[in-house]
This record gives structure tokens, sequence and C-alpha cells, in this order.
């Protein structure tokens, strides 16, 4: 039981940091050229997004 609330509290501290700290981690992700291509890829994968961004570049 009481491994259980560790546990459980670490995971909501973590989950908590990194909301906080979403910009931070999101520009240091993207800094790295192969994790951005992953990303960029991985959402131009998603109709939806894809046609809207590309609307809005054209």
């Amino acid at each position: 039981m009481k491994g259980f609330v560790i546990k459980s509290f670490l995971i909501f501290l973590a989950i908590m940091l990194g909301y906080r700290m979403r910009y931070r981690l999101m520009n240091n992700a993207l800094g790295n050229p192969l994790i951005r291509r992953f990303l960029v890829g991985s959402a131009m994968s998603f109709p939806g997004l894809r046609s809207k961004m590309m609307d809005e570049i054209i």
C-alpha cells in the first residue's frame, strides 16, 4: 500500500512538472534534428492537421 502511494505521487509529480515545463521540453525536443523530423513526420500523417497546415502555408 505504501509503495502504491509513493509511486502514484511520483507519477503525479512527473506529470505536473512536465506540464509546467512543456514549452521548455518542446524546445529541447525540436532542437534535435532527428526528433524534429520524427515529430513533424508524425504530425503530417494526420490528414486533418496536414490539410490545416497546408491551407495556412498556401
